[in-house]
């Protein structure tokens, strides 16, 4: 077994090629799924075709709290996480909650941070007509991550700031949203004909309709101080948000039921389900320069761009969902008070993040539950949440058979989907044979583990199959886990 210890990413779509170039793909993406990251890209020329059409490109996203070398351990430990909770289903013994210690809370960390992510474009079309691109593309997007303080696993206490503490925070996201864009592209040809004419600056834009399944956007920031008088002095913070179904758990809850009939009754494994409409937008600018023979921003018969160097910024999922079923949002403002001991908890029941244990949890191990306590601000009423807006930039340099990425993205906001730590990408792609791709690549970030992505296909001129992999381990000693998978198996161009 090895363990990850944290992975946030803004990255806004899973596709094979961007998977293993690193997660990046502002300037790289230009098929479909480029409405979904900078739709700029729509109008690049970077194969002979006018047309793509795909169906079901698929791909997940999987940082747990424990990963397993096995591949069918590890699948079952995929669908523990984002199947609906269920009691007693996470328990761990002593060597395992050695393990998550050492692996997840190193360099003195006293928060561990988990992701689950799961993307499918369902449909997708492009066609480029003279000097303009359009598309649409339909897919579904589901995030699930988490924070746990190491409080719940060891009552050690630790050092931070020169001061004793034990960190108990608790925080989970989760956003299911489908989607439905129109891209367009076009040459922006005030800048382009103010510079030399091999070179092309295009501005992209995909308008989008977003329907929202469940969300939960809950935090509890809760510390203990040890004080001078033998005890510790105890800081919390409570803001909880949910529409869809875990609005109708926390309700429920609220008005008498248990927490596991509450769970039981409202959240089951229907995250396809509706529970609000919005709108967005996703918008991108990129710069392309061609050199020596290459000649393609010129062309009139649609060549191949083939050595060439794009720079690119993008703003995705500006916009909106407003949840019509079950909104509700409590709140605790900021309170210290003082206790004379740690409240007991269970090691051995292992935090996940799977739907609705953010309810269990707290209901059995909670001190003070803050759901009770908290102040409610809106109950059964339509709420309003901005989608997970990210920022990205990135080049790309390409000679032949051979490119060269790299990317830097960053959310407004901490999200299911978002983070904000900056997160950089970097990759590789070269073809020994024109029509077998063979891409590498890694991200960096704060308290990311040590991974590595990998992937193929084989790509001709009308069909392509591809396919990439994310490879995670603690120590380049320890066996790789497969933490990521996406494939796309049904491509077309004409």
């Amino acid at each position: 077994m090895s363990g990850l210890f944290a992975c946030l990413q803004a990255q806004p779509v899973l596709t094979p090629k961007n998977v293993a170039l690193g997660g990046g793909g502002s300037t790289y993406i230009t098929d479909y799924n480029a409405n979904f990251y900078n739709p700029a890209n729509l109008l690049i020329q970077d194969r002979k075709r006018s047309t793509d059409f795909g169906l079901m490109v698929t791909g997940t996203y999987f940082n747990g709290v424990q990963n397993f070398t096995d591949i069918d351990q590890q699948r079952n430990n995929f669908a523990d996480y984002i199947y609906a909770f269920t009691p007693d289903a996470y328990l761990i013994g002593a060597e395992d909650v050695d393990e998550i210690l050492n692996n997840n809370y190193v360099r003195n960390r006293t928060v561990s941070r988990h992701q689950t992510r799961f993307d499918v474009t369902l449909l997708g079309l492009k066609w480029q007509r003279n000097d303009k691109a359009y598309s649409i593309a339909i897919r579904n997007r589901i995030s699930s991550s988490f924070e746990v303080g190491k409080g719940w696993y060891s009552d050690e206490l630790q050092t931070v700031n020169e001061v004793n503490r034990l960190d108990r925070t608790l925080r989970h996201r989760y956003q299911s949203l489908f989607e439905v864009s129109f891209g367009f592209a076009d040459n922006f040809k005030f800048f382009t004909d103010m510079t030399p004419r091999l070179d092309e600056f295009t501005i992209g834009v995909a308008p989008k309709i977003v329907l929202a399944g469940p969300y939960q956007q809950a935090e509890w920031n809760n510390l203990y101080y040890q004080n001078d008088n033998g005890g510790y002095d105890r800081t919390q913070f409570f803001d909880y948000q949910a529409a869809g179904n875990f609005g109708s758990a926390v309700d429920e809850y609220l008005n008498g039921a248990s927490a596991q009939d509450a769970v039981t009754s409202n959240i089951q494994d229907n995250v396809f389900d509706i529970y609000g409409a919005g709108a967005g937008v996703d918008v991108g600018f990129t710069y392309l320069i061609t050199y020596g023979s290459d000649l393609s921003t010129i062309s009139e018969t649609r060549q191949r761009t083939q050595r060439s160097l794009r720079v690119s910024f993008a703003i995705t999922d500006i916009g909106f969902v407003m949840y019509n079923y079950k909104g509700i949002e409590l709140n605790n403002s900021e309170s210290t008070s003082q206790v004379s001991n740690l409240p007991t908890v269970d090691p051995t029941k292992a935090f996940v993040g799977a739907p609705g244990q953010f309810l269990s949890y707290i209901d059995e191990f909670g001190l003070g539950n803050p759901f009770y306590s908290a102040t409610t601000t809106r109950e059964d009423g339509d709420q309003y949440v901005m989608l997970p807006t990210a920022l990205h930039t990135g080049i790309l340099f390409e000679i032949n058979r051979v490119k060269l990425v790299g990317d830097l993205s960053f959310g407004l906001s901490n999200t299911a989907f978002n983070s904000t730590k900056v997160v950089a990408s970097a990759g590789i792609e070269i073809r020994p044979l024109q029509f077998l791709p063979l891409r590498a690549g890694t991200q960096l970030a704060t308290e990311l583990p040590s991974f590595f992505r990998f992937g193929t296909g084989i790509e001709t001129r009308l069909v392509d199959i591809s396919i990439a992999t994310q490879f995670v381990s603690r120590t380049f000693k320890d066996n790789p886990t497969i933490s990521g998978v996406t494939v796309a198996a049904f491509q077309f161009h004409f």
